[in-house]
């Protein structure tokens, strides 16, 4: 899904790429992406991408933006733990 992260006046777009292209991008959108968990993405910026802060935040917006698309199937299995206040 292509996703449009913003802040400021700066406009982070993430495109889905084929498997093995890696991350397509600037250093801040790469090393949060990265974190993130990404593998395969293009991105495309406007704006004023010296402001080092916006730019993460529009980065981490679109990224944000995209756990809208994880739905339950996807979840991973998970025993709950009991409640130690109880006795």
């Amino acid at each position: 899904m292509k996703v449009t992260g913003k802040c400021g006046s700066i406009r982070l777009r993430c495109v889905p790429a084929p498997k093995g292209t890696g991350i397509v991008a600037a250093k801040i959108p790469k090393k949060l992406l990265t974190l993130a968990g990404y593998e395969d993405v293009f991105t495309s910026s406007k704006g004023q991408t010296r402001t080092f802060g916006n730019f993460a935040k529009a980065t981490f917006n679109a990224i944000y933006l995209t756990q809208k698309f994880i739905t339950p199937n996807l979840w991973s299995k998970s025993s709950l733990v009991k409640n130690p206040m109880n006795f």
